[in-house]
């Protein structure tokens, strides 16, 4: 077994931020050898001349990957889903040679471009039987030849070599497949779960019956629409705002709303601009995710969602999992990775990773890929 079949980096490029798990394979399970963040700037990227961010973050990249309990060149990453077209769809039953054949033909219609302007793959998720009919049900995926050249090239001038390239919303479910078997802080046995990671440009819904993806969606609400929100109520800078947000964003909800009108203080005060600032991104936020799931259990006829895992920056926001969960009547978790990985204290610092945990969920997903794994 050479190296790198034992040692695994999942490589999560961001919008604001990279992140990278190693993991070690045991004879049982996983070990986890190293896991970093890094801010690319303190300023939004979005703005940025498209050559200096580039810079930026193949700069940030190469930073990353020279960590002691990280360095390697073999990585496995993600393109972002907003950045693919993901279609789940039936087919009749057939042979694996078959599909193969079938497939490149059958998925014209359901891609909206030619497929000579696409990098194309497929799953097969599932076999079913409806309306007395055997049949598969299919992932395809496709990404522009444009979005795929960038993203090597990205790569390729960070000095790493990707050995799988992975969607980030299906590195979530794999990530959540390591803990699916594992009693949850609600005691909620739950056979369908919405995976939502809250990024900084945006939130993506992923939704999983017993660990296989059978929706998709991204909302255009993320840090950067809350961030926004604040530098315009205090008249602050990106980076002054983003910081006001980490330290001061909470989120009212109807359980603590009477305890905070019987306190006024000016950090109470500060905190109450916020939520008002951010009321209206958040509430967009919540009828989207809304929408998802009426979307999901009316066309994809499936058992109603359970239960919620937040990860990603965004759900460090206090009380967005309470929110949510009062919202929408149903469970809410922090989306904690590390359950079932073998972390040894000696490498890491607990509060650290306990603290930071929602930013590995992707990374960690794809760390668990295995080279050349579907």
């Amino acid at each position: 077994m050479g190296l790198f079949e034992n040692q695994l980096i999942g490589l999560d490029i961001g919008s604001s931020t990279i992140k990278a798990v190693k993991l070690k394979k045991l004879k049982e399970g996983f070990e986890l050898t190293g896991a970093e963040i890094i801010n690319v700037s303190s300023e939004s990227a979005d703005e940025m001349d498209p050559d200096v961010k580039h810079a930026l973050f193949v700069n940030t990249i190469k930073k990353i990957i020279k960590q002691k309990n990280i360095s390697g060149k073999k990585v496995v990453t993600a393109i972002p889903s907003d950045s693919a077209i993901i279609r789940y769809i039936k087919v009749p039953y057939m042979t694996e040679e078959e599909l193969k054949n079938m497939i490149p033909y059958d998925a014209e219609q359901y891609i909206p471009l030619g497929m000579d302007q696409v990098v194309f793959d497929y799953k097969v998720l599932n076999e079913i039987e409806e309306e007395n009919q055997k049949k598969l049900e299919v992932l395809l995926v496709a990404v522009k030849n444009e979005t795929m050249g960038q993203h090597l090239t990205l790569l390729k001038d960070a000095g790493v070599e990707p050995v799988v390239i992975d969607v980030d919303s299906f590195s979530l479910c794999n990530a959540y497949s390591l803990n699916v078997n594992d009693d949850s802080e609600t005691g909620v046995k739950a056979d369908t779960v919405a995976l939502i990671n809250m990024g900084a440009k945006f939130t993506t819904i992923t939704i999983c019956e017993k660990d296989i993806p059978h929706l998709t969606r991204d909302v255009n609400i993320g840090g950067n629409n809350f961030t926004k929100e604040i530098q315009r109520e205090f008249n602050l800078s990106f980076s002054q705002a983003e910081e006001m947000k980490k330290q001061h964003a909470a989120i009212v909800v109807e359980s603590e709303a009477l305890l905070l009108n019987s306190m006024p203080s000016s950090d109470d005060d500060k905190s109450s601009r916020i939520f008002e600032a951010i009321t209206p991104a958040l509430n967009k936020l919540l009828n989207d995710v809304r929408r998802s799931f009426d979307y999901y259990e009316s066309t994809v006829k499936r058992k109603p969602v359970q239960k919620i895992l937040l990860s990603g920056g965004t759900s460090k926001i206090k009380n967005i999992d309470r929110f949510l969960s009062e919202r929408l009547g149903m469970p809410v978790e922090i989306n904690y990775p590390f359950k079932n990985i073998n972390i040894n204290s000696k490498n890491f610092d607990f509060d650290y990773l306990r603290a930071n945990a929602v930013h590995f969920n992707v990374a960690l997903g794809l760390a668990l890929r295995k080279a050349g794994g579907k």
